[in-house]
């Protein structure tokens, strides 16, 4: 396989430390929604009494015709009636029903996909043409049990950085496998069923696989993005 040179491993390290930072910001401010979400839930009496006051949650309505479909407001002249009276009980039970945890996990692929497309372009100029994303050659619905799919799946994953299928870890393919499956259960078929925790770690594990399988002699990634407490992280 070509050797990178020293300046695409310089690139290819900045590019790598800001998706990993972008990724664990990311997943404190999932933390952070998930508290509040959580805390809404358990204490729904005092999140009751916020939401009389002052009353902010509207209903939402809609009343469309061929004639105002093109302005969104019905404020100004389109279909959508933004500031409906709304019974604060309604607004909370609404809430149990929030995808925010499909939701951050189909934002957080989306991240792990620009960077995989961002360093096959460093690492393979060319290769991502058009539409088409660097993971377009391993499918969620791959069977890895069965050798064939498992040597496309592992040739599809890494092609698009030329490198040969040997060279990635039959685990670090069945997670981008597991990955797809899951985002396009919620992209494709609205099912919510994600543990955001779990699938966020996954994707952490494929960044870094995709590092590594670029920069074989690197031994290590250590990033956080916060005020380090401990010197753990110098």
């Amino acid at each position: 396989m070509p050797r990178l040179t020293n300046k695409q491993r310089r690139a290819v390290r900045y590019l790598t430390q800001s998706a990993l930072a972008s990724q664990l910001s990311f997943r404190v401010a999932f933390q952070a929604a998930d508290y509040l979400h959580n805390d809404a839930r358990e204490n729904w009496r005092d999140f009751l009494d916020r939401l009389h006051t002052g009353y902010p949650v509207k209903g939402v309505g809609i009343k469309a015709m061929p004639s105002n479909l093109k302005a969104f407001d019905a404020d100004d002249g389109g279909f959508l009636h933004l500031e409906e009276d709304l019974n604060p009980e309604d607004a909370s039970s609404e809430l149990l029903s929030f995808p925010y945890q499909a939701a951050s996990a189909a934002y957080s692929f989306t991240l792990l996909e620009g960077y995989g497309n961002d360093l096959a372009d460093i690492v393979n100029p060319g290769y991502i043409a058009g539409r088409r994303a660097w993971h377009h050659g391993v499918h969620g619905d791959a069977d890895l049990k069965d050798p064939t799919q498992l040597k496309k799946a592992k040739e599809g994953f890494t092609k698009p950085f030329n490198r040969a299928a040997p060279e990635v870890k039959n685990y670090t393919v069945q997670r981008l496998v597991s990955l797809k499956r899951d985002r396009n259960a919620f992209m494709h078929d609205a099912k919510v069923g994600v543990d955001f925790q779990k699938f966020h770690g996954m994707v952490m594990g494929t960044i870094a696989a995709l590092h590594f399988l670029v920069i074989p002699t690197e031994k290590q990634l250590s990033v956080y993005p916060y005020f380090d407490y401990h010197a753990k992280w110098k």
